[in-house]
């Protein structure tokens, strides 16, 4: 079910993507907002560009 979702998920435009990601995250547990900002801190640390946006 996990590579239908990833699938399904690819094929959204960036709007829709956002906004389903947002949907989820309301949706989710303390721990897994933890977790997910874990994440993209990591996935933040390596993009040069995104250095650029930080605050």
């Amino acid at each position: 079910e996990v590579q239908h979702v990833d699938q399904w998920f690819r094929y959204l435009n960036e709007a829709e993507r956002t906004a389903t990601i947002y949907t989820l995250l309301q949706h989710s547990s303390q721990v897994q907002i933890r977790f997910f900002i874990t994440v993209l801190q990591q996935m933040s640390n390596r993009d040069p560009l995104g250095a650029l946006l930080s605050p």
